[in-house]
């Protein structure tokens, strides 16, 4: 099964889950206590992710005055955004998620297995060139014989063959 289709499969299962989950709750509840829970966790949630996105952008320009690459800060930065647009979804499970996500370890855990995981999918190959998940191999294997690339030039101006 595709990435689309197992993507497609787990929208339409969680917005299900959500669906029954917000009909359970508002029959125990009422609808105006469920309509308010929700807004509740969004507007909550909102606060937090701003929060923690400036104090994610401050680590970032850290990170760059000492002259580090901020990878893991990046990544974590990428999650605040995923979780800013599950708390933009009504529902409890998402809610869930994005409010555990919100704690900075699980995020920065998850931000390190995210960046291992997308290192272990970029081929790299000899020469620099960059092979993406489509491409296959042999793709970058020949240079064209009217290409520049068989000069390198080093920081001095010197050719290096």
């Amino acid at each position: 099964m595709g990435f689309v289709a197992r993507f497609f499969l787990l929208v339409t299962a969680l917005s299900m889950g959500e669906l029954y989950l917000l009909v359970v709750v508002a029959n125990q509840i009422t609808f105006l206590p469920t309509l308010a829970l929700c807004v509740l966790t969004g507007v909550l949630g909102g606060g937090l992710v701003r929060w923690q996105g400036l104090r994610c952008i401050k680590e970032i320009q850290a990170n760059l005055g000492q002259g580090q690459v901020p990878a893991d800060e990046i990544v974590s930065g990428l999650i605040l955004v995923v979780i800013g647009t599950l708390l933009l979804t009504p529902g409890f499970i998402t809610d869930t998620v994005a409010f555990t996500m919100l704690v900075p370890p699980i995020r920065l855990a998850v931000a390190r297995w995210s960046l291992a995981a997308l290192k272990k999918r970029a081929v790299i190959h000899q020469g620099g060139t960059f092979a993406g998940p489509f491409s296959r191999p042999g793709d970058f294997d020949r240079e064209p014989q009217d290409s520049p690339r068989g000069r390198v030039i080093d920081v001095e101006g010197e050719e290096i063959r």
